[in-house]
């Protein structure tokens, strides 16, 4: 199709048909459209597949070998996502890195507030399993606290919403209710890593689950002298240098210290609370992902930044959609986030859940 005899013929019509044409095309385009490569079946994983027609201008396909029908979009979180021109919207201000609130979304998309909520985690989701490892390196580790949050759940329960608020005003430093987010910054690599982990103290046993040795291997740790930070990498003949928690840095070596953790927590804590106003426990692992991603994307940013031009050779939409469609365990991992946020906080030794009233975890 000549590109220029489409554009000669825009030039001839007026601005009622030129705003219809540029609602027509909003209506028929995704951004992720241009990453629409297909290798495999996303059900069997078979190379063996041919082109099945077209639905709403997506290419459809046929696997030869378990005969089920597919499209780029199937089995990752773009599943079952209708409104494509608001969702266009909203996925163009999530390139941004700088997230809108749940309330700014419904009032520029004119969406229902479910609608931004299930979008929102939906694309949070699909960084859930992109996991940094950290091999022969430096790293500084240390934890940030918050408390737990509940935030939109129905049914919890409280007898008296007066008292309930002074005493979560009440619960400061390190008790049963806060909830631990491990953070690891690499002083090679220039990367960070969070997790949800447990609430309350810290024992070895969390630092197990943490510390997987598909993810860990050969590293040497800075962090300060918490008991059980000593005794696990003691356990496991892990390098260990420490510092007094109160000093931040060992006097006799100004390189043993945290500092960069220590931004990056700040940064975290006055993302979750201050920008987002509050984030329920249920989702923290998608933010804290979403908020090790921003960080990580911009010191890769840094890294291809042209010194002779100041040009920088990145596109930030590039590594958003890539990772979305790459991504097939995200959409199982939104849609079963209510019963693993109940079993964390069984294993915790919470028993009142609340409801929550989302249709996908029904």
């Amino acid at each position: 199709m000549n590109i220029n005899s489409i554009k000669s013929k825009i030039n001839k019509l007026s601005v009622e048909q030129k705003k219809e044409l540029i609602n027509y095309i909003k209506e028929n385009y995704s951004i992720f459209d241009e990453y629409s490569n297909i290798e495999e079946c996303p059900y069997c994983h078979s190379v063996s597949f041919v082109k099945n027609g077209t639905r709403n201008g997506i290419n459809r396909y046929k696997c030869k070998k378990c005969n089920k029908t597919f499209t780029y979009k199937t089995n990752t979180v773009l599943t079952g996502i209708n409104k494509l021109t608001k969702w266009n919207e909203f996925v163009e201000d999530f390139v941004t890195l700088n997230i809108s609130t749940i309330k700014e979304i419904t009032q520029k998309l004119n969406v229902s507030t479910q609608t931004a909520i299930n979008w929102r985690h939906k694309l949070l989701s699909a960084f859930i399993s992109k996991e940094n490892t950290f091999q022969n390196e430096t790293v500084e580790f240390d934890e940030a606290f918050l408390l737990i949050s509940r935030k939109g759940r129905r049914g919890m329960n409280i007898s008296n919403p007066k008292a309930y608020k002074y005493w979560r005003q009440n619960q400061v430093g390190d008790t049963d209710y806060m909830v631990k987010v491990f953070f690891t910054y690499s002083r090679d690599n220039k990367k960070l890593d969070l997790k949800t982990s447990h609430m309350g103290r810290t024992k070895v046993k969390d630092l197990e689950n943490y510390f997987l040795p598909n993810r860990f291997e050969n590293i040497s740790v800075l962090s300060d002298k918490h008991r059980s930070y000593a005794s696990y990498f003691n356990k496991y003949n892990v390098l260990h240098k420490t510092f007094r928690s109160t000093q931040h840095v060992n006097p006799n070596d100004k390189t043993i210290h945290n500092q960069t953790i220590n931004a990056y927590t700040k940064g975290f804590k006055d993302f979750v609370n201050k920008k987002m106003h509050g984030v329920s426990t249920k989702y923290l692992d998608f933010y804290a992902k979403w908020y090790t991603f921003m960080v990580n994307i911009k010191k890769e940013i840094e890294k291809k930044i042209d010194k002779f031009t100041t040009k920088v050779n990145f596109n930030i939409t590039d590594k958003i959609c890539q990772n979305i469609l790459s991504d097939m365990n995200g959409l199982e991992f939104f849609r079963q986030t209510e019963i693993g946020f109940q079993n964390f906080l069984k294993e915790n030794g919470r028993t009142d859940y609340g409801i929550c009233s989302t249709h996908y975890y029904v």
